[in-house]
C-alpha cells in the first residue's frame, strides 16, 4: 500500500516501504565520543546481558552507557527521528555537501530523511529483549514538505546549515500544538500496530521523563532551542496518556525524582540527568522485566 496524505496534510507511510535504508554496523551503536564506543564494545562480550534497542534520545542511550554497563548489550541506536518522519523516505532532500562535525550526527539526519526506524526495529527484533523509547527527541516539531513528508527538527538539522536550507520553505508543527499532537496520536497508533505484526510490542518501555527544573547544586536548568523545563512538563503528559490508552508499558519518573547534572558529558540540560537517576532507571527496567518474567 503506498503512502497517502491524511486530511491534515501530513503524508501516511505506514503500509509502504521505505526505498532506502540504513544499515549501519557496529558503529551505530556508539555515541560521539570514545569513551561511549569503549562502552559498547565491552557491552558486547557480555553473553547474558539485556539487548535493548533505543529508539529515541541520549535519556535512554545513557541510562545504558553510564549505568548499564555489563547489564545491557546496545542491538541498534535509532536517534533524532520523530514518529512523524517514520516511514518516509525523503533521502534525495538530504544535503549530501552538509558538513557535518560528527559521523553520528550524519548518520542520524540521514536516517532522519530515509524514515527508517520502521525498518531498523523490524531488523532488529530477533536480537532485541527490550525496546526502549523516549520522546525527548520530538521537542522541537517536525519540517512539512509540500507533498506531506517530514523531516524532525533536531538539533542537529538546525545546527548545519546545508540541512537547514533543505527545509527553507517547508511547514514546521511545533511540538505540542493540538495539530501537532493530533498527527502524532494517529501515528502512535499506527506503530503500536505495526510493533505487534513484527512481534515487539510486548517488549517495548516507554521512559516518562520529566525536565529536571534545577540542577543537583540548586541552580535552574537552562532552556533547549527556547523550551523551559516546565514548559516541557506541562506539554508532554498528553503524549504519554495517549501511549497508554493504546497499551503501552511505561516506565514514568516524578519531577522531584530527577535533577540535572552541571557536568554531564554532553553539557547542561534538562535532559542530562545525575547519574543517579539513570542507576535507576535501570534498575527500574531490570526490576520490570524480572516482575513480567515471573
Amino acid at each position: 500500500m503506498d503512502a497517502v496524505t491524511s486530511a491534515t496534510g501530513l503524508r501516511q507511510p505506514w503500509g509502504r516501504q521505505s526505498r532506502r535504508g540504513y544499515s549501519d554496523g557496529p558503529e551505530a551503536n556508539r555515541s560521539i565520543d570514545g569513551g561511549s564506543r569503549r562502552i559498547v564494545a565491552e557491552q558486547s562480550d557480555e553473553q547474558s546481558s539485556v539487548r535493548v534497542t533505543v529508539y529515541g534520545s541520549c535519556v535512554a542511550r545513557d541510562s545504558v552507557d553510564l549505568a548499564g554497563h555489563g547489564r545491557f548489550t546496545v542491538v541498534d541506536y535509532i536517534a533524532r527521528q520523530s514518529l512523524l518522519s517514520a516511514g518516509q523516505d525523503v533521502s534525495e532532500k538530504f544535503p549530501a555537501e552538509a558538513q557535518v562535525a560528527h559521523n553520528f550526527q550524519r548518520r542520524m539526519m540521514a536516517s532522519d530523511f530515509a524514515g527508517d526506524v520502521k525498518d531498523r526495529v523490524k531488523g532488529a527484533r530477533g536480537r532485541t529483549d527490550i525496546l526502549l523509547w523516549d520522546l525527548t527527541d520530538e521537542r522541537h516539531g517536525v519540517h512539512v514538505f509540500d507533498d506531506g513528508t517530514a523531516v524532525t527538527r533536531s538539533i542537529d538539522l538546525v545546527a548545519v546549515p546545508e540541512a537547514l536550507a533543505a527545509v527553507e520553505g517547508t511547514r514546521h508543527i511545533a511540538f505540542g500544538t493540538d495539530e501537532h499532537f493530533a498527527l502524532w496520536a494517529e501515528r502512535a497508533e499506527q506503530f503500536r500496530n505495526y510493533l505487534r505484526t513484527i512481534g515487539l510490542f510486548g517488549r517495548t518501555v516507554v521512559l516518562q521523563m520529566p525536565w529536571a527544573r534545577s540542577t543537583v547544586d540548586g541552580q535552574e536548568t537552562p532552556g533547549s532551542m527556547g523550551t523551559t523545563a516546565q514548559e516541557a512538563n506541562e506539554t508532554y503528559p498528553r503524549y504519554y496518556n495517549q501511549l497508554r490508552e493504546l497499551g503501552f508499558s511505561i516506565l514514568e519518573f516524578a519531577e522531584d525524582e530527577v535533577l540535572a547534572d552541571p557536568e554531564h558529558r554532553w553539557g547542561l540540560a534538562p535532559f542530562h540527568y545525575t547519574q543517579d537517576v539513570y542507576e535507576e532507571i535501570v534498575d527500574r527496567l531490570l526490576a520490570a522485566r524480572e516482575d513480567s518474567a515471573g
